[in-house]
């Protein structure tokens, strides 16, 4: 990283800054956290660079995770990225989601009994970031992964998760899955894993002729962010399954 014994302008962190969210926006996640972490280098106690290399980290990682063994101490510092970024601002929407993104990811790897501990927390972040951002799709598309894996929570570990938390969760189903990633499309329209995860829902719902329309969507979609290869192969093989 040899930039940085360079110095920047104010002029040019921002051109750099202004660079680094036109790549997240276009979905080119690998090139954006690259500018990301320099930046960071540049300004280790600024919230949105935090944010931005946890969340991207993630992102990044698992996409290219195809081997099963999964980097838990990567995915772990990027939860301390986040919450180190809270601390610096309470209010800042983006570090509640950075959060709820890691531990979701975290929880993908987990036990059972880790899953349901997280349940809580996770929702709560996503929550206050809806709170301070309701137009965040992002945070809609977790907020329905939240539902759809707690929707496939046998009865007694739904009933662990109301003991735990108590009425302060709301049940978790597919309908309020569809709900939220329906918000995600809403909000984020352009980026198709959100249809792909809506169409996902809906053929868990038995609603296939639905799921048909969003797949179909995404596949013809002129989306070209990293994930865009794997997403669009992930529609083709669900509608496979649906003829």
């Amino acid at each position: 990283m040899f930039f940085t014994f360079f110095h920047f302008t104010n002029a040019q962190s921002f051109a750099l800054e202004k660079k680094a969210y036109q790549l997240r926006s276009q979905g080119k996640f690998k090139d954006a956290l690259v500018v990301f972490r320099l930046l960071l280098q540049l300004d280790s106690a600024n919230a949105n660079y935090l944010n931005c290399v946890a969340m991207l980290t993630c992102k990044t990682l698992h996409d290219a995770n195809s081997s099963g063994n999964a980097p838990i101490a990567q995915y772990n510092h990027c939860k301390y990225l986040a919450e180190k970024a809270l601390k610096l601002d309470t209010n800042n929407a983006e570090s509640h989601y950075a959060l709820a993104f890691s531990i979701g990811v975290l929880n993908e790897f987990a036990t059972k009994k880790q899953q349901i501990n997280n349940a809580g927390i996770m929702k709560r972040e996503i929550d206050k970031c809806i709170k301070l951002n309701p137009k965040y799709g992002a945070a809609y598309h977790l907020l329905g992964r939240w539902y759809g894996r707690l929707a496939e929570f046998n009865s007694v570990e739904k009933l662990a998760v109301k003991i735990i938390y108590g009425a302060t969760l709301p049940e978790a189903t597919y309908k309020a899955a569809a709900e939220a990633y329906e918000k995600s499309i809403l909000y984020q329209p352009e980026y198709i894993l959100n249809q792909y995860e809506l169409a996902l829902i809906y053929h868990k719902m038995g609603k296939n002729a639905d799921a048909k329309v969003w797949l179909n969507h995404a596949i013809n979609s002129t989306y070209s962010g990293d994930d865009a290869m794997q997403v669009k192969a992930s529609c083709r093989k669900l509608i496979g399954e649906l003829n």
